[in-house]
């Protein structure tokens, strides 16, 4: 997997003015323009554009870091300009959060992974992809969502739906997909079971006591 900030020169905690200063030193020294067309630079000058495309914003970065398991997470404001994302950027990014979810054996931050996808899909994220009107990327970014909302409670998965009805655009098929995330988790019908399970021994001793106490006094009457 490729290491943005390794391409850049830069150190996992650079702030958004270094990846930038990183960026522009970089792609003037490595542009075709300023190496008469040479392979090697013009190949090299694609990794760092697609390196300052993910860094340059915050919810792409976070989810970048995400799926390389770094431990820090950066807020604040995106950049007012950066690189052009396209629905591949997209796939990629979820694709890699899948990925690592599914590598944790089951050792999963629900409050990281929640906060990661649902930053990824912010307004500027949905409008690219509606706009971008590829509908077999958009299904397999779906699907790779699906896959992580199974780790996740259902008041995390239900926001994350709301999101994603924005994205099927009015989309019949789309919206019968992301409907699943508002039915009841399997871990969460579970443990209403074993609650009801629990409710009812309690009722049966209950009963069991009171009629071996009506038993005891009959009795003793008779006795």
């Amino acid at each position: 997997m490729k290491d943005y900030y390794k391409i850049l020169g830069i150190t996992k905690n650079a702030s958004q003015d270094e990846i930038k200063k990183a960026y522009r030193a970089l792609a003037l020294q490595y542009h075709p323009d300023k190496n008469n067309g040479d392979t090697a630079s013009e190949e090299q000058f694609k990794l760092i554009s697609e390196s300052y495309i993910i860094l340059s914003d915050i919810p792409k970065r976070n989810a970048y870091d995400y799926s390389q398991g770094n431990k820090i997470h950066h807020n604040g404001k995106d950049p007012s300009s950066h690189g052009k994302a396209t629905s591949a950027t997209y796939l990629i990014l979820f694709k890699r959060i899948k990925a690592k979810v599914l590598n944790a054996s089951g050792r999963i931050n629900e409050d990281a992974l929640y906060k990661v996808i649902y930053d990824l899909l912010s307004d500027e994220t949905i409008t690219i992809l509606v706009n971008a009107n590829d509908i077999v990327t958009n299904n397999m970014i779906l699907d790779d969502i699906m896959v992580c909302c199974v780790f996740l409670p259902d008041e995390s998965r239900f926001a994350i739906h709301k999101k994603l009805i924005r994205l099927a655009d009015g989309d019949s098929r789309f919206i019968q997909k992301i409907d699943e995330l508002t039915k009841p988790s399997n871990k969460r019908i579970s443990q209403k079971t074993s609650s009801n399970d629990v409710e009812n021994e309690v009722n049966k001793s209950a009963i069991f006591l009171f009629l071996l106490l009506v038993l005891l006094i009959l009795l003793m009457i008779l006795l």
